[in-house]
């Protein structure tokens, strides 16, 4: 770019979540993992590819101390379903686990709204796939979901840590499992979050405000441009 317009300034505008589709769902505190009859509800959305994580995350979610009451829903389909499956059996959480497939999207948005805290493992492929910036990560905090991820990629541009989310070094099982289950037994925290992750996603991720400043940056320049003789 810097080759063919030395001269040029470069903005970044965001793909943009469609935001009339993942209403305010006026979340109110979930549960702090301590009951029994109330477990935190986990919910991740991806695909079962290596990039993906998830058996970093199953590693994370066995480590989590036997007194929390939580369970783990994930939607998506992928290759490596049938080897991911497998591990979540080998490390004894088959039964605190919903595979579900791959869902439509009104399905998804359901699950956000259940869920009380959406996590997800991102890293980098030995093949060097990797993501860039997880929809489904705008996707869980327009619905006031807060999440705890991995700092890979482009993640750390929408997930602050601390503000509303938990940020992690990728392929870091006790690190994950330290930051999930402070915020299952921190309801109040987690609300907090996600309110934030939802004001985030409205603000800067949100397809309305790209398009407007689109539009602004296209106005400027056929303004400055002089009129053709």
């Amino acid at each position: 770019l810097s080759s063919l317009a030395p001269d040029a300034d470069v903005f970044l505008t965001y793909h943009g979540l469609d935001a009339a589709r993942f209403p305010d769902p006026g979340r109110a505190p979930g549960p702090d993992g301590s009951a029994p009859g109330a477990p935190v509800q986990l919910l991740g959305v991806a695909r079962l590819v290596a990039k993906k994580g998830v058996d970093t995350l199953l590693e994370a979610l066995a480590r989590l101390p036997a007194d929390l009451s939580w369970r783990y829903v994930h939607i998506g389909g992928g290759a490596e379903k049938d080897r991911i499956k497998a591990k979540a059996r080998e490390l004894g959480l088959a039964d605190r686990i919903d595979w579900q497939g791959a869902k439509a999207q009104d399905e998804v948005i359901a699950a956000y709204r259940r869920a009380d805290l959406f996590v997800m493992a991102s890293r980098i492929a030995a093949d060097g796939d990797r993501d860039g910036l997880p929809n489904v990560l705008m996707e869980a905090g327009s619905q006031e979901l807060a999440a705890v991820t991995t700092a890979v990629s482009a993640v750390p541009e929408l997930i602050e840590d601390g503000k509303n989310g938990l940020l992690v070094a990728s392929d870091d099982p006790a690190a994950l499992t330290f930051a999930i289950e402070t915020l299952i037994r921190d309801p109040e925290r987690r609300l907090r979050m996600g309110r934030s992750a939802r004001t985030t996603v409205l603000a800067r991720f949100a397809m309305a405000p790209g398009l407007d400043s689109l539009a602004v940056r296209l106005r400027a320049e056929i303004e400055a441009k002089p009129p053709k003789a």
